[in-house]
C-alpha cells in the first residue's frame, strides 16, 4: 500500500466486517480538516502544520519554512491543493519573501500534493527532491491518486458503520467520528489529485548555501521509503526528518528496517536543538529516536528467526509478541493502539519479514 492514510483506509475498510445499516450521522458543523496554524521554532525558520499528532485525519504532512537572504525555502507542501493554498496564506501572514525552493522529504502524497498550488503562488518557485523520490513520483508508486477520492469515500461509509455499532467502544467511536468529521472534505479535496516531480535532483547531498540559514539536504540511507530527505540547518540547529521520524505513532509504510536503523542511528549524531518529524510535535532531545530504534529492533528481533525458519508471513504475524511496543507508544488508548497496528506494525512485521527472506519492498506495493 502506498502510505500511511492508504493503510488506515484499507483497515477500515477491509479489516473490518461491515455492521449492518444503520442511519446517517447528522452532519459536523463545517469546518476545514486542512486549516493550518504556524509556530516559530527558532530564527528564521517556521512550522506550518495542520496537526500536532500523526493519528487525526487527514494525516497531513508537516510544512517547515526557512527564511534565507533572498527567498524562503519550504519543506513539504501538504496533500491536496486546498493543503497547498492552506500553506501559501499561513506563509504570507508572517513573511513577504519569495519563496525560491521547495524540497520533497519524500514521495509519499500527503507532503506534495498540494505543491500546485505553492507554484501558482510562486511561480518560479523550483522543487529540488532524491532521485529517488522523483521516480517514484513519476512512476506506479504514485498512481493510487487516481482511486484516492473514492478509498476516502469507502472508509468514511465503514466509519459511519462503527459509530452506529453499540459494540464500538466510546475510546474507538471518537476515532472513527474524527474521520466522519473530516471525510467529506477529505473526499471533495482528493479528485482529480496531479503530482507535481522535482525539477532538481540529487542522489547524496546538495547545498543551499547562505549567511543567514545555510541548509543542507542529505540522503542517509533508504528508511520509510526508498528516497528520504534529510534537511539539516547547522546555524539555526533544526533537523527536518520527513517520515524517518514520525510522532507520537510512527508510520512504516513500505520501509526498510534494517537501513532504517542505520539512518536512525545517523539522525542522531546531529547536534539538533530542534528535531522536525514528518508528522507530530517538535522534539527537542533524541529521546523519541530512541524509542524508534528500539521499537525496530524488538520486531527485527523478533521476525527474522521466525522468517528464517520458514514460517509464514501470516503464522509469523500471530506468533510475534507487539505488546511492549505497543505500551511505549500507545499505552491503553484503543484508538492509538489501532492506529499503531495500521500505520506501523503491521508494515513492520511484514517488511522485516521480507528483508529476512530476502525478498524486495516495493514502494507503492507493500506496507501492510
Amino acid at each position: 500500500m502506498v502510505n500511511h492514510r492508504r493503510q488506515l483506509l484499507c483497515a477500515v475498510v477491509l479489516l473490518l466486517a461491515p455492521v449492518g445499516t444503520s442511519a446517517a450521522l447528522p452532519p459536523a458543523a463545517a469546518f476545514d480538516p486542512f486549516a493550518r496554524h504556524t509556530e516559530r521554532i527558532t530564527d528564521r525558520v517556521y512550522l506550518v502544520t495542520n496537526s500536532p499528532t500523526s493519528i487525526i485525519p487527514p494525516f497531513e504532512g508537516n510544512v517547515v519554512v526557512i527564511e534565507q537572504s533572498d527567498g524562503l525555502v519550504i519543506v513539504d507542501a501538504g496533500g491536496a491543493p486546498i493543503s497547498g493554498r492552506n500553506i501559501v496564506r499561513a506563509i504570507r501572514n508572517f513573511t513577504s519573501l519569495p519563496a525560491r525552493y521547495l524540497i520533497y522529504t519524500h514521495y509519499h502524497g500527503d507532503h506534495n500534493l498540494g505543491a500546485g498550488e505553492l507554484r501558482k503562488a510562486w511561480p518560479g518557485l523550483r522543487i529540488i527532491s532524491t532521485v529517488q523520490t522523483r521516480a517514484n513520483m513519476t512512476g506506479p508508486p504514485m498512481a493510487y491518486v487516481a482511486t484516492y477520492s473514492e478509498g476516502n469515500a469507502d472508509a468514511l461509509a465503514s466509519a459511519r458503520q462503527r459509530i452506529a455499532d453499540p459494540k464500538t467502544s466510546a475510546g474507538m467511536r471518537a476515532g472513527w467520528q474524527a474521520i466522519v468529521r473530516a471525510g467529506p472534505a477529505m473526499v471533495a479535496a482528493y479528485r482529480g489529485l496531479k503530482a507535481t516531480p522535482a525539477d532538481i535532483v540529487f542522489c547524496d547531498e546538495l547545498n543551499l548555501p547562505d549567511p543567514l540559514a545555510p541548509l543542507e539536504l542529505r540522503f542517509l540511507g533508504r528508511a520509510n521509503t526508498d528516497g528520504d530527505a534529510i534537511v539539516w540547518l547547522p546555524r539555526q540547529r533544526v533537523l527536518a526528518t520527513g517520515d524517518v521520524v514520525v510522532h507520537p505513532s510512527p508510520y512504516a509504510s513500505a520501509s526498510y528496517p534494517t537501513d532504517w536503523l542505520r539512518v536512525l542511528g545517523r539522525l542522531k549524531t546531529y547536534d539538533f536543538a530542534f528535531l522536525v518529524p514528518g508528522h507530530g510535535q517538535v522534539q527537542t532531545d533524541r529521546a523519541y529516536i530512541d524509542k524508534l530504534i528500539g521499537a525496530i529492533g524488538a520486531v527485527r528481533a523478533q521476525v527474522a528467526p521466525l522468517a528464517h525458519a520458514g514460517i509464514s508471513l501470516d503464522e509469523t504475524y500471530k506468533r510475534v509478541d507487539l505488546s511492549s511496543v505497543t505500551a511505549v507508544f500507545a499505552g491503553g488508548d484503543p484508538w492509538r493502539r489501532f492506529a499503531l497496528d495500521a500505520f506501523f506494525l503491521r508494515a513492520l512485521v511484514s517488511n522485516s519479514w521480507k528483508e529476512a527472506k530476502g525478498l524486495p519492498i516495493t514502494q507503492g506495493v507493500d506496507g501492510g
